[in-house]
């Protein structure tokens, strides 16, 4: 009779939460580009009565600074899927004990970048953040200035920057928490002899790894429509933000984190092919 105690895995380290791949790509599309959609159509209600030259130019430059600060969320989902194949490769070569150091210190390589990464998205969700508050707030104080009457404007505007500031605080949290479970996984021992896991440890933990590799896929999630919608082009097809010098920045280093991150897939998917010849 099977036992019906929880399987305790003493040896080989579990994946990290699904939320650190869906969880933040939800919260800013339901979260993140609603608010400031909600704020445009606000900044342009209030422009129709009150207009002001710098506002539409204030904010427009606001959006790419977000489409900008989402880049960093979607650098972090695409190190879930680098430490996931990196981990399923290791577990390859726990079976055939080849190249087992080699892929070991790729795979802590790996989770190394994928831990500053997530503190980089932390910082850039806090600015994404107080850059919106401040914004508003000099949008605020622009369409006041002749004495009208902004109460919609305000009231609006104010709804927003909490619904914002929560979603923040949610997404952080989920950074974080993928933060620790990658330290965990950085605690993944290279000598089994001690403590060598049984075959349903090694399988359940196999099948794990596999469904968040799954899971973090990184074709699942459409990271530029986003980041374009953030923008402020919904409909937008081409490079974003690519009439300022922002976005110049931005696609260079959109370019090598890419490069970066494709290196590591490259390599463990290699591996694994390998192993499955």
């Amino acid at each position: 009779m099977a036992s019906s105690h929880p399987l305790v895995c003493v040896f080989l380290k579990l994946p990290p939460s699904h939320q650190s791949v869906w969880g933040i790509y939800e919260i800013a599309w339901i979260v993140f580009l609603p608010q400031l959609v909600r704020l445009n159509n606000a900044i342009e209600a209030a422009q129709a009565t009150h207009p002001a030259t710098e506002v539409k130019k204030i904010w427009s430059e606001a959006r790419a600074r977000a489409s900008y600060k989402m880049a960093a969320l979607q650098s972090v989902s695409i190190t879930c899927n680098d430490i996931a194949l990196g981990f399923l490769a290791f577990l390859h070569t726990l079976r055939t004990g080849r190249g087992k150091d080699e892929i070991y210190r790729a795979f802590l390589t790996s989770t190394r970048g994928a831990f500053n990464l997530a503190g980089i998205a932390q910082a850039a969700m806090l600015d994404f953040r107080e850059d919106i508050r401040i914004v508003v707030g000099r949008i605020m104080a622009m369409l006041s200035n002749e004495g009208k009457d902004i109460t919609t404007f305000t009231t609006e505007s104010s709804q927003s920057l909490l619904e914002l500031t929560t979603g923040v605080e949610e997404c952080n949290a989920i950074l974080e928490e993928y933060r620790e479970a990658i330290k965990e996984a950085q605690r993944q021992s290279l000598d089994e002899n001690d403590n060598p896991p049984s075959e349903e440890e090694f399988l359940m933990v196999q099948e794990k790894w596999q469904a968040y590799k799954v899971i973090a896929e990184p074709t699942q999630y459409d990271w530029p429509q986003l980041k374009d919608a953030v923008l402020g082009d919904e409909d937008y097809d081409g490079p974003a933000m690519s009439s300022s010098d922002l976005a110049e920045s931005t696609l260079t280093s959109d370019s090598l984190k890419s490069h970066r991150f494709s290196f590591w897939r490259k390599f463990f998917r290699r591996i694994l092919s390998a192993f499955q010849c």
